[in-house]
């Protein structure tokens, strides 16, 4: 697990002002933002075995989203290919199904 902090993706660093803006307006919130070395985030999925072996062999790389859903962060696609050749049972997406 990567820690205690929140993890926040954009598109764009106005993004990240506008983030900002809304938390301390809305909120009255101070906001600091630190740059991560991930730039590619996987959802994952599978059987339950086999989600958390993979779970305690990358700690470094797992968050968890809002939903609390696994979530598999790096900087490589490397990385990913890598993963889905070395676990078939797993699946990982690029994006997340939402239910309305």
């Amino acid at each position: 697990m990567i820690g205690s902090g929140y993890i926040v993706g954009v598109v764009g660093a106005l993004q990240f002002e506008v983030l900002a803006s809304r938390i301390e307006q809305e909120y009255s919130l101070p906001v600091r933002f630190e740059p991560s070395h991930f730039t590619s985030a996987r959802w994952v999925n599978g059987a339950k075995a086999a989600v958390e072996a993979f779970v305690n062999i990358n700690k470094g790389h797992i968050a968890y989203d809002s939903d609390g859903d696994l979530v598999y962060l790096t900087r490589l696609k490397w990385d990913i290919d890598r993963i889905e050749r070395d676990h078939p049972e797993l699946k990982l997406t690029a994006t997340k199904e939402m239910m309305v």
